[in-house]
């Protein structure tokens, strides 16, 4: 626990599953506090792919300013250490014009990693990495997930079997150093960099599954089977990061005769509810400072507690 825990900077933190509504709470929020949005979502930061990442409209941006979205293209590479430079040079910029900084997202591991940093590993060799790499292109990242359960069953738990960038770094950590990632996430005592005040969006499991549903024939109606056809002929491929993503990498079965349209779209529900699932089971082990309900906010008392938090005379509100 870092001794100076009091002289650290203020975040919000809006977090929750996948469909359940944190865009336009945080939206409302901030427009109340004169407040700046900085992404936590993993898949905001890709250029070209806005329907299936149900990405900020310019009409919400031009709303609220918003961070780290649409900063690099579907080809690169994104770390959780990348993530935490840019958000905290973003949050730095936010405190310097008087507003106050909300961190809005469901990828867990990035907020984390923001609030309390990342653990040491030593250098990995461009030998290692290259050979994990082509390993992951030509047999796919659930074989290397297989691997991984065997040496790292830990990580393996805490890593979904298509994240193909986090296998490899688990992989390489563990090929370089003879010691499970899983072993210096334990080691490391991380410590808090940020005072924060967390609130979870949760809603009855049922509702929720229903939302994301409805959420992906509303993105079908939108036009992302044009959008990801779109990115195809940009030259993105399926080894490419963003490409990975849910809602497009459902797609490439598709166009290549092996799935039909029913199905594909069936199975982009499914992957997004066991998203969904995996996002509450980590959250559930997070500290959470207030859960809502979206069908039940309140954004006055919402807005109080806040206020209470940042010291009143911190906040910079509408007038």
């Amino acid at each position: 626990m870092n001794p100076n825990i009091n002289n650290l900077p203020k975040l919000i933190v809006i977090c929750g599953p996948t469909g359940v509504g944190k865009t336009l709470f945080a939206l409302q929020l901030a427009e109340k506090l004169s407040a700046e949005i900085i992404s936590a979502d993993s898949r905001q930061i890709y250029k070209y792919m806005n329907i299936g990442i149900a990405k900020p409209t310019p009409e919400e941006v031009a709303r609220v300013p918003h961070h780290l979205i649409d900063i690099i293209a579907p080809n690169q590479k994104f770390t959780a250490g990348e993530f935490v430079k840019r958000a905290d040079t973003a949050v730095s910029e936010i405190n310097k014009s008087k507003h106050i900084p909300f961190i809005v997202g469901g990828t867990g591991f990035y907020i984390k990693s923001l609030l309390f940093g990342l653990c040491k590993i030593p250098p990995i060799s461009a030998t290692i990495r290259n050979k994990l790499k082509l390993e992951v292109e030509g047999n796919g990242a659930q074989a290397l997930h297989q691997m991984l359960k065997e040496v790292d069953p830990i990580a393996a738990q805490k890593i979904e079997p298509n994240d193909g960038n986090r296998i490899v770094r688990a992989l390489e950590v563990y090929h370089e150093t003879g010691i499970p990632i899983s072993s210096y996430w334990q080691r490391d005592a991380l410590e808090q960099r940020y005072q924060h005040f967390t609130i979870f969006l949760n809603e009855e499991r049922s509702i929720l599954y229903k939302k994301i549903n409805t959420r992906v024939d509303r993105m079908m109606q939108n036009g992302l089977f044009d959008e990801f056809k779109h990115l195809l002929e940009m030259g993105y491929t399926s080894s490419d990061p963003g490409m990975n993503s849910l809602g497009y990498k459902e797609f490439f079965d598709h166009v290549n005769g092996f799935q039909d349209w029913h199905a594909t779209v069936e199975l982009i529900k499914q992957h997004m509810r066991n998203y969904a699932k995996r996002q509450l089971t980590w959250f559930g082990k997070q500290e959470i400072h207030l859960t809502i309900s979206p069908s039940e906010l309140t954004i006055f008392d919402i807005e109080n507690q806040i206020m209470e938090f940042l010291g009143h005379n911190e906040a910079c509100r509408n007038s």
